[in-house]
């Protein structure tokens, strides 16, 4: 077991899971295949199992968020709250979303040479965040890019 992370100085929350949305959609699918399955005895198999798969991953990433201190980067999930990459180790940051309803991550390019993997030629994705839970304010990411000389993920 890993030691658990603690902030350093300001706490910031850069993104949280959401999982009622996340288990509403798939839900509503689910029921909904269920009673047309049962209306003309015909059921879509692939449907419920999309649906149930996305209702599974949802509850098991329901912990996830990403948060920023005065140190860098840190990452809670099922295992508990871990240290990422410090401010001085990131080149570029930025969100990458997974599409459609996956959710998103935070993608960095840390410092490095040029063939280092992940390095600044190379993401690593952190902090899977499930629904749109980092959509409902304000993005944070900007102000903390400027703040600590960090580029954005398409800037030159």
């Amino acid at each position: 077991m890993r030691k658990s992370a603690q902030p350093v100085g300001e706490l910031v929350v850069l993104g949280q899971s959401r999982v009622w949305p996340t288990i509403a959609l798939p839900g509503v699918v689910v029921i909904l295949v269920a009673v047309v399955g049962v209306l003309l005895d015909y059921v879509v198999w692939s449907a419920v199992l999309f649906g149930l798969a996305s209702i599974i991953i949802a509850v098991t990433r329901r912990q996830g968020a990403v948060f920023a201190d005065d140190f860098g980067l840190l990452v809670r999930d099922r295992g508990g709250l871990r240290r990422s990459y410090a401010w001085d180790e990131i080149e570029r940051m930025g969100w990458a979303d997974a599409g459609m309803m996956w959710g998103s991550s935070v993608a960095v390019y840390p410092r490095g040479g040029p063939y280092d993997v992940p390095g600044p030629n190379a993401s690593v994705n952190v902090g899977h965040i499930w629904g749109s839970g980092r959509r409902r304010s304000a993005d944070p990411i900007p102000e903390l890019l400027k703040a600590h000389g960090i580029k954005g993920l398409f800037d030159k």
